[in-house]
């Protein structure tokens, strides 16, 4: 029997779950100049022509007549004016538009970055907030602005682009691919009805090369047919039709704290989506791979941030030896492709400290593994790098191990008569051994070399010279300085790992207590101090949680300062209320509303959002971490939890309250 074919309730969930959202249009184009704005005014037009509330949110007609003509007809909202070093800018009215509420909204320009001072940092930001309120909306981009391909784009045409999409937005709109000739293009670049004169000269010779076009072309057709190959097996899957379906895929990137680890997230993104299938973005932190400088931690932090924008599970361990780790998470979540980049590391070094890369390769057994060789950036160190290891270099271990040996040769000295010259030796090694553990390998190598020295000119035949006539003795010398090596780099090991233990344990810990105390209290002032308290507490910084008052205003509730006001002014509060009504985070450490002073949170249950969790810590870096910053939604998620359970609780009180004198 043939066997009966369901439609994939996965596919019919997924294709519902934007029905509340206004529907996104995106004119594709492979560069500037093939009319992608001019197309998006056509449509606009016919929809307005149709009976739909259509309205200009901002449209760039670069002066082109043709393009002003269009607009003709079509309600505009004026621009906002910002002033920005002493210069006055237009950007987009996003409130306006809000307000208006049309059923079409048109945003020309999706990757254009805003002027310092507006609420979202980028344009894109903007069209989310339009579609989460409902309104659909039409707007532009050029492939090169699309994340996934930046490095591909930069390779081709030798241009870095700055302002990106994120490639999650592109998923859930339609794609309308605007697309015309390179000869056409470059002629209309001649005519001057892309840029100015002047400018378009330029560009022609820097970007706008005939190669360039081609390549931009490519990548736009590409991509057009791979979103439509993909709407097609979506309507396949959720309306059951039949078809040869592929088999589940995995993709799993391996990221440092490397800038080159971008790339490899941009090409794990471009597979992920041919396939079709999941990806990770997986750092495995070890002693010898923990970030120590600043600009590491940053480039860590920024690595993880951008994977996760484009969509990948972030997963960070800690363990011993990084190639077993990847490849027993690999195992683990059934991971078939691995993409891994190639250090730039001598054959010296890695014979020294073997070669993740060619362990994974060896081990991988039925993964299949994709390296991706690097390109050297001799001018990569700056001159910040020497400077911290030097701020954070220390005297005072070596100092003290110095000292160490020589009291023990004077006591040795005295000892010499009565002691055999091998125990002498396993006294100066025990206490090698004994800086080794204290303060680790720099101080225990110091002090084998001194008392190497001193155990060669007071102990070793002849003595009180550094002539050594038994070979045998140098044998020991070269034992100490080993001891010491490998015995403080186990020790420096051993410390890293117990202290990411302890910070770790702290974290747990202190979503554990705030649970259980949520659990055992009924009344939601002690709660809200509770939960003010612990964040406070585990994030160094001050913190208020803002719950709405019986009559809907938004008031602080709770605070770890006991004034309850702390850094919250009116240009605080209105990002607080911005959060709670859009329930999206905003503030320092995200695009939206960066420069505010803190952070915000909104407490979000699938059926609402019931507060506003703000902190300003003390350390900006807990704004720039993932694991910080995932951690701190922890808590606000056990707050939203707490607080609707009891105001549930409240109300159901007050209803039992009412039927009884009904």
């Amino acid at each position: 029997m043939e066997r009966e074919k369901r439609a994939d309730s996965d596919a019919l969930l997924a294709s519902l779950k934007g029905e509340n959202q206004g529907k996104l249009t995106i004119f594709l184009g492979a560069a500037a100049g093939v009319g992608k704005t001019y197309a998006m005014l056509e449509m606009a037009r016919e929809r307005s022509a149709e009976g739909v509330d259509v309205v200009v949110g901002w449209v760039e007609t670069h002066e082109r007549p043709e393009t002003k003509a269009l607009l003709e007809g079509l309600p505009v909202i004026p621009p906002h004016r910002l002033e920005y070093r002493s210069k006055e800018f237009l950007e987009m009215d996003l409130d306006a538009l809000l307000t208006r509420r049309p059923e079409l909204a048109l945003v020309d320009e999706l990757a254009h970055t805003n002027i310092p001072g507006s609420r979202h940092v980028r344009r894109f930001q903007d069209v989310k907030e339009l579609l989460s309120a409902g309104i659909s909306v039409y707007t532009t981009l050029n492939i090169q602005h699309l994340e996934s391909l930046n490095d591909i784009v930069a390779q081709v045409t030798g241009v870095t682009v700055r302002e990106t999409v994120p490639d999650r937005l592109l998923e859930v709109a339609e794609i309308q691919l605007v697309d015309i000739p390179p000869e056409e293009l470059t002629q209309r670049l001649k005519d001057g009805k892309v840029y100015v004169p002047g400018v378009a000269k330029e560009a022609l010779q820097r970007f706008f090369r005939p190669g360039n076009i081609n390549a931009l072309r490519e990548l736009a057709l590409r991509y057009a047919a791979r979103r439509v190959d993909y709407q097609m097996e979506t309507y396949m899957r959720a309306h059951g039709i039949a078809g040869p379906w592929p088999t589940g895929e995995r993709v799993m990137v391996c990221v440092s704290p490397s800038p080159f680890s971008a790339q490899l997230i941009r090409i794990g993104r471009r597979m992920a989506e041919r396939l079709q299938s999941e990806w990770l973005a997986v750092y495995v932190e070890t002693s010898r791979r923990l970030p120590v400088g600043e600009a590491e931690k940053n480039h860590l932090g920024k690595n993880l941030r951008l994977a996760e924008e484009m969509g990948a599970e972030i997963i960070n361990i800690t363990g011993y030896d990084v190639a077993e780790e990847l490849l027993e998470l690999a195992r683990k979540r059934n991971v078939s492709q691995i993409i891994i980049g190639k250090p730039l590391h001598s054959r010296l070094w890695e014979w020294l400290h073997g070669s993740v890369v060619n362990k994974i390769i060896r081990h991988s057994h039925g993964i299949s593994v994709h390296v991706i060789p690097g390109k050297p950036k001799p001018n990569h160190k700056t001159s910040s790098s020497p400077g911290q290891k030097q701020s954070s270099f220390l005297f005072t271990p070596y100092v003290w191990a110095i000292l160490m040996m020589v009291a023990l040769t004077v006591l040795a000295v005295f000892l010499k008569p009565f002691l055999e010259l091998v125990n002498i030796a396993m006294i100066f090694l025990l206490f090698v051994l004994f800086s080794a553990v204290k303060w680790e390998t720099g101080p225990a190598v110091a002090a084998a070399v001194v008392g190497s020295l001193t155990f060669d000119f007071f102990f070793v035949p002849p003595t009180s010279t550094f002539i050594v006539r038994d070979i045998r003795y140098m044998i020991s010398f070269a034992i100490f300085l080993l001891v010491a090596f490998f015995a403080g780099t186990l020790s420096t090991r051993l410390q890293q790992q117990v202290n990411n233990s302890r910070q770790r344990e702290t974290r747990v810990a202190a979503l554990y207590n705030l649970s259980r105390e949520l659990a055992a209290v009924v009344e939601l002032g002690p709660v809200l101090e509770s939960i003010a308290r612990k964040v406070s507490e585990t994030f160094e910084g001050q913190v208020v949680i803002i719950v709405p008052d019986k009559s809907g205003k938004l008031a602080i509730r709770a605070s770890s300062d006991s004034s309850k006001e702390s850094f919250l002014d009116e240009n605080e509060k209105a990002v607080a209320t911005w959060v709670f009504e859009r329930g999206i985070k905003a503030g320092r450490g995200t695009e939206t509303l960066g420069t505010a002073a803190g952070l915000y949170l909104p407490l979000r249950t699938e059926e609402r959002t019931c507060g506003v969790l703000g902190i300003r810590a003390i350390n900006q870096e807990n704004y720039s971490q993932p694991e910080q910053v995932h951690l701190l939604e922890a808590f606000a998620g056990l707050a939203a939890l707490a607080i609707s359970r009891i105001q549930l609780a409240e109300q159901a009180k007050e209803t039992s309250l009412m039927k009884k004198f009904e």
